[in-house]
């Protein structure tokens, strides 16, 4: 196993080894690491940095990045951000795939914490939260790269030519509040958000399934779980009846916890990491059965506070990754038609609101179902509903003038 030599990485390896023998990681998990850690300090070593900090990992990660072929990025930005994790006594990052923030000046990155306190303070979730806080700091990182490090030094200019460079149209309304959160507790003197342009990203049509499509998809998994085909079948299944009976999130299934399911009441009660929200449900009798199968015969006696475990150590949380990947295996295997539509967890959470919607469940009733805060939200799957839609069509206006005269074929289109 190759070995860190610089001073200041020995121990930070040390103690990121320890842990994750801990946590149940495999050898090569462990030669990765050390590898990883090796590099870093010849790295430190070739630059004569004897002391490691944030910056140094960025630094190498700069590095490394431009040479290094990019199936390896990831992994050694899970890398330091453990390293860096341990350093600051954050503790061990077993799973997240956490990439290092760039670094700011000082006053810009003053700036851009005060932004984030003041969206917190407003009620955001910690997910709209850091998007936003996200968004900002790329744009404040194209102002530094313009030579920008204080607020008194941007200008028009400044922030016109930063905007061109933006990437995504979704970072706008973030950058746009921003300015004007600035402005108006006077850390610039004019309020700069009216040069973000308003532009509206394109809303796709949410992808569905039939009840038809949805019953095969299930019956495909439930076969795999009493047959044994796939060793996480029984848990899959269980998944799969949380996401198309009830419409839960990925995210909320994947977290789900053992203190928010009441097998006594048969109810779920959890609180939305997206809209950060409570909600509570029935445990249909379908899906008390195959949690109680999975808990009981697949899951193992894992003291993990969450229901759904990886099968891989260190047998935390399934990821939504996973979960998707495991969805879009099944629509494969059931043989169904995917004809453009999404494969991913989320699609039957939209299946089954169009499905409320033509079936005529009031919108209050399917929005309270689904956990949507916003009472227009569901409106959205009204659009989905072609055969209802139609009823509500207009007559086009009868032809007129020259252009009836050219319908009529009485007129030659010139």
């Amino acid at each position: 196993m190759e070995v860190a030599s610089n001073p200041s990485i020995v121990p930070l390896a040390e103690a990121l080894f320890v842990e994750m023998r801990e946590s149940g990681f495999g050898s090569y998990c462990l030669t990765c690491t050390a590898r990883y850690a090796k590099h870093l300090s010849d790295f430190m070593d070739r630059e004569d940095l004897r002391v490691y900090d944030e910056m140094t990992g960025s630094a190498f990660l700069e590095e490394f990045c431009q040479t290094h072929h990019g199936a390896t990025h990831q992994r050694i930005k899970l890398f330091i951000a453990r390293i860096n994790a341990i350093q600051s006594g954050a503790g061990f990052i077993a799973h997240r795939k956490l990439a290092v923030p760039a670094a700011l000046p000082v006053k810009l990155e003053m700036l851009l914490e005060r932004y984030r306190q003041y969206c917190a303070g407003k009620g955001n979730c910690e997910t709209t939260v850091q998007r936003n806080e996200h968004c900002c700091r790329s744009f404040l990182k194209l102002l530094e790269d313009d030579g920008i490090c204080d607020s008194d030094e941007i200008t028009s200019a400044t922030v016109s030519a930063a905007l061109l460079r933006v990437t995504s149209v979704r970072a706008l309304p973030a950058i746009r509040t921003f300015l004007r959160f600035l402005a108006e507790n006077k850390y610039l003197e004019c309020d700069y958000s009216f040069l973000v342009p308003h532009v509206r990203p394109p809303q796709p049509i949410p992808s569905v399934y039939s009840v038809e499509e949805i019953q095969r998809i299930e019956a495909q998994v439930r076969y795999d779980a009493i047959n044994g085909i796939t060793t996480i079948g029984k848990r899959d299944y269980a998944m799969l009846l949380m996401a198309t009976r009830l419409g839960l999130r990925p995210c909320d299934i994947v977290s789900l916890t053992f203190s928010e399911l009441d097998f006594k009441k048969e109810a779920i009660r959890i609180v939305q990491e997206k809209t950060d929200t409570p909600l509570e449900l029935p445990m249909l009798p379908i899906i008390r059965d195959a949690l109680l199968d999975y808990i009981n015969h697949a899951r193992g006696s894992h003291s993990n506070q969450y229901v759904f475990l990886s099968i891989q150590p260190p047998y935390s949380h399934v990821s939504t990754g996973t979960f998707s990947c495991d969805v879009r295996n099944a629509i494969l295997a059931a043989g169904i038609d995917r004809n453009g539509r999404g494969v991913c967890a989320r699609v039957f959470r939209s299946s089954l609101a169009s499905s409320m919607v033509n079936d005529g469940v009031p919108y209050e009733v399917a929005r309270q179902t689904l956990g949507h805060r916003d009472k227009n939200a569901i409106r959205h799957y009204a659009k989905l509903d072609v055969k209802q839609l139609r009823l509500y069509a207009l007559e086009p206006p009868a032809a007129t003038g020259r252009f009836a005269e050219i319908l009529s074929g009485r007129c030659a289109v010139k």
